[in-house]
C-alpha cells in the first residue's frame, strides 16, 4: 500500500472517532473521494480548487490554498493525541514569544494542569498596572490546552495597535469531555477551569480581580461551553463571546434530559452532562434570575454548517430579550484560526467595549 493511502486510512479512522466533529468537514470528503481522485492534476497535492466542500482550511495548515502530505501528517498527529492535562504546542508553529506555558498542582486531583498564557509586552513595561483577563475555551475534543494556542499571533499583532488595551489571553484545557464535569471520564474540566485555573491566574499575575475586567471567549465545543458558563457564572464575566458553536447540539441535549447523543459522528457512547446543563435550558433560568448584565456576542463564519444552529440559537435569545449582538464573516469555515485572521480585532475590541 503506497504511503498517502496508508497515511489516509489513519485519517479518516483518527477524524471519525479521535476528533469526532471534523468528519463533517474532512473525513467524509476524503473517504467519499480518495487523496487520488481529489488531485485532479496528479501532482501530489490537493489545490483549494480541487476540493469539493467545505473544511479545507483546517487541512491547509500555512494558508497557500495547498493540501500537502506534510500538513495531511501533521493533522494526524495533532488529533492522535490521548487526553492529558499538560500539552506541548505543535513545533510548526511560530508563535509569539508572548506566549508563555503555564501550570498549576491541582487541588481536586493533586497533578499539574497546564494552560498558555499570552502576556503583552506592557505588562512587563508597566509592572505597577494590573491587567484585565480573557480566557479562551478550545474547540474539539478530548481537552488540549495548546490546541488554540496559534490565535496568540493575530493578537500580538492586533495589540500592536496603540489604541487597544491589551490583556492577558490564557488558553484552557478543557478536560477529557470538553469543558463538562463527567462522571464517566473522571474528569471535572468545568470545575478545574472555574475553580481552579481563574484563581491561580489571578493569584499568580497581577490581574484585574472583577467581572469587569474578565472576558470569556471560545470555539465550537468551547463555543457551546462558553455559553453554558455565561449563564452558570454570570459573577465571573463580564463580556463572551462564542464562535462556531452547535446550538443544535446544545438543543438535543435538552431534549434528551442531559444525555448527549451526537448524531454527527461514530461515537456509540452517550454522554450525561447534566439535566437542564444547555445552552437553551440555562438561557431561560438566567432570563428569571437576571442577576448580572453581560455582553453577549456569538460569531461565525459564513461557510460554517452550525451557522443556521446560531442563528435559530440567536432567534431564541431575541424571545427571551437577552441582549446579545451576531457577527458574521463572508468566505471563513468552521475554522477559529481564519476567522482571527478575517475579523480578529473585532473580537478583542468586543471585550474591551468598543
Amino acid at each position: 500500500m503506497r504511503p498517502i493511502w496508508i497515511l489516509l486510512s489513519i485519517l479518516i479512522l483518527i477524524v471519525a472517532f479521535q476528533y469526532q466533529n471534523i468528519a463533517a468537514f474532512i473525513g467524509i470528503e476524503l473517504a467519499l473521494k480518495g487523496f487520488k481522485e481529489l488531485d485532479k492534476n496528479s501532482d501530489g497535492i490537493i489545490q483549494k480548487s480541487e476540493w469539493p466542500g467545505l473544511g479545507f482550511s483546517l487541512v491547509d495548515l500555512n494558508g497557500d490554498n495547498i493540501a500537502s502530505k506534510d500538513e495531511l501528517k501533521e493533522l494526524i498527529k495533532e488529533f492522535s493525541r490521548e487526553f492529558s492535562w499538560q500539552n506541548d504546542v505543535n513545533e510548526r508553529y511560530n508563535l509569539p514569544d508572548q506566549l508563555i506555558k503555564g501550570s498549576f498542582i491541582s487541588s481536586s486531583m493533586s497533578i499539574p494542569v497546564g494552560y498558555y498564557i499570552y502576556i503583552p509586552d506592557s505588562y512587563n513595561k508597566q509592572p505597577q498596572k494590573d491587567f484585565r483577563t480573557v480566557y479562551y475555551l478550545h474547540g474539539g475534543r478530548p481537552g488540549n490546552e495548546a490546541r488554540s494556542v496559534y490565535i496568540s499571533n493575530f493578537i500580538h499583532t492586533i495589540f500592536k495597535d496603540n489604541s487597544i488595551e491589551p490583556a492577558l489571553y490564557i488558553f484552557v484545557n478543557g478536560g477529557e469531555l470538553s469543558h463538562y464535569n463527567s462522571e464517566q471520564k473522571d474528569s471535572n474540566g468545568e470545575d478545574i477551569f472555574i475553580k481552579e485555573l481563574i484563581p491561580h491566574i489571578d493569584s499568580k499575575y497581577r490581574t484585574i480581580n472583577h467581572r469587569s475586567s474578565r472576558g470569556l471567549e471560545g470555539f465550537s465545543q468551547g463555543g457551546r461551553g462558553v455559553t453554558r458558563y455565561m449563564f452558570k457564572y454570570p459573577e465571573l464575566f463580564s463580556s463572551v463571546s462564542a464562535g462556531g458553536g452547535s446550538y443544535m447540539i446544545e438543543r438535543l441535549i435538552q431534549k434528551n434530559n442531559g444525555f448527549e447523543d451526537d448524531p454527527r459522528d461514530d461515537d456509540q457512547e452517550i454522554y450525561y452532562v447534566g439535566k437542564g446543563n444547555d445552552a437553551w435550558s440555562l438561557a431561560k433560568e438566567y432570563k428569571v434570575s437576571k442577576e448580572h448584565n453581560i455582553k453577549f456576542l456569538l460569531w461565525s463564519g459564513e461557510l460554517d454548517p452550525n451557522l443556521t444552529s446560531i442563528q435559530e440559537y440567536a432567534a431564541y435569545l431575541n424571545e427571551l430579550e437577552i441582549d446579545h449582538s451576531l457577527l458574521v464573516l463572508d468566505d471563513v469555515e468552521h475554522n477559529p484560526f481564519a476567522f482571527y485572521e478575517k475579523g480578529g480585532e473585532n473580537l478583542i475590541r468586543f471585550h474591551l467595549g468598543d
